[in-house]
């Protein structure tokens, strides 16, 4: 992991909670917004935490924050936290400021809002390999519409190289946040108290997914009906060339913790070498057995769940790991998306298909890794298969991928989307 001394450290955390109507105002997000911006301070970033920004306030703070990010010489470490309400609109993201009025329709709320892809991942790739995080916890739904309006979702993106973005829940789904001013969201109250224990050793992409997984566990196992029918499935879309964490490095206390550190470390750089997902769960659990104190126990137990689910994956699509072919990037790539990233093995299915990273084109191997991708739940890539068996007539295949495209949240955008039947 790159030395964690030399990044730089810059946050910006917005939280708009006052919307009209009344009814649209979520009292939660100054608490938010207010406990994720004191979290990241405590872990060294520079903050500036914002409250009710209008919509040419956030278009500033944007700028300013990015174009700050970028100044110099070492790798920046950015993080973008909103918290509000979101909209995704014939294909594309909206963020809401607070002087939006919700109670028009879709089309004049998303003219009045921040577009995400064009207004924030457009200035989200950073230089010196920096990396960007943005996460959003808001509504994947339309406001104006009904409760259950699928259309009105946030939509999948591919993240951009050095991002990795974080939704606080699936498409189509509420967060779930209080009417209480005192009380947090479900999604930054797990954020802010993963965020309190984490440790340098616990990579950026580690440390969301383990967010992500303890929300859905949360809410599914809760007692509550209401909650266990609303739970939330959140989405991490990586796209990240350094190792970074939110934490910093702590020296060890004693020389015998020295040596109890070399004993970790050596078996974590095992695990590290080990792409094969059966082969990585082993060794991860035998790891958690061996280390029960270990530094590398956060990162170990969010891949071990991590990797039950790309063993899943795999044995439905058993994909061909390649060791003597590619580039230094698909190499990574692989043994990113043999860890259950489905952005990734969107990527390696990508370079397949184009033939790029010193690579042949191959049209099985493409369809294997969009297979791979789709399964772990990239619905660019579904909406890819389905295209894919459309024209070749197995409607079979084309009507599950499609199916599969728009469970995953993924609807493309009009300029895209001139193939559909």
């Amino acid at each position: 992991m790159l030395g964690i001394a030399r990044v730089r450290r810059r946050a910006l955390v917005i939280g708009n909670t006052a919307y009209s109507p009344d009814p649209q105002s979520i009292p939660s997000s100054r608490k938010n917004a207010t406990d994720v911006a004191a979290a990241l301070g405590d872990l060294g970033f520079e903050v500036k935490r914002e409250v009710d920004s209008s919509t040419q306030a956030m278009r500033a703070s944007l700028k300013d924050f990015f174009e700050g990010v970028r100044g110099g010489s070492d790798p920046p470490l950015g993080v973008l936290y909103y918290t509000g309400h979101g909209l995704q609109y014939l294909g594309e993201n909206y963020v809401v400021p607070s002087d939006v009025n919700l109670a028009q329709k879709a089309e004049g709320i998303a003219r009045s809002s921040i577009n995400v892809d064009r207004e924030v991942l457009a200035q989200a790739t950073l230089p010196n390999d920096g990396t960007c995080v943005l996460i959003f916890d808001a509504c994947r739904n339309d406001p104006s519409k009904g409760r259950e309006d699928l259309a009105g979702s946030f939509n999948q993106v591919i993240p951009p190289r050095g991002t990795i973005i974080t939704y606080s829940t699936a498409a189509g789904r509420y967060a779930i946040a209080p009417r209480s001013a005192e009380a947090n969201s479900i999604y930054t109250g797990i954020l802010v108290d993963e965020l309190r224990k984490a440790n340098a050793q616990i990579t950026v992409k580690d440390f969301l997914d383990a967010v992500r997984f303890r929300v859905r566990r949360y809410m599914s196992e809760h007692q509550d009906a209401f909650l266990r029918k609303h739970a939330q499935d959140p989405e991490v879309a990586a796209n990240l060339s350094l190792r970074l964490s939110f934490a910093l490095e702590k020296p060890p206390l004693l020389a015998i913790e020295e040596t109890a550190r070399k004993a970790e470390q050596d078996d974590w750089a095992v695990i590290e070498r080990t792409i094969e997902p059966a082969e990585r769960a082993k060794l991860l659990k035998a790891f958690i057995d061996r280390h029960p104190q270990s530094r590398f126990l956060q990162a170990a137990q969010v891949q071990l769940e991590r990797a039950a689910i790309s063993e899943a994956a795999n044995e439905k699509t058993r994909v061909q790991i390649e060791k003597d072919v590619g580039d230094s990037e698909f190499r990574s790539d692989q043994a990113k998306a043999l860890d259950g990233d489905k952005d990734a093995a969107y990527r390696v299915a990508q370079m397949f298909k184009d033939g790029t990273n010193s690579l042949r084109r191959d049209e099985r191997r493409t369809v294997q890794w969009l297979r791979l991708a789709s399964e772990l739940g990239n619905g660019i890539a579904s909406y890819q298969l389905y295209l894919y068996y459309r024209d070749r007539k197995l409607d079979r295949e084309a009507v599950r991928y499609e199916n599969a495209a728009r469970e995953q949240g993924y609807t493309p955008p009009p300029r895209l989307d001139t193939r559909r039947g």
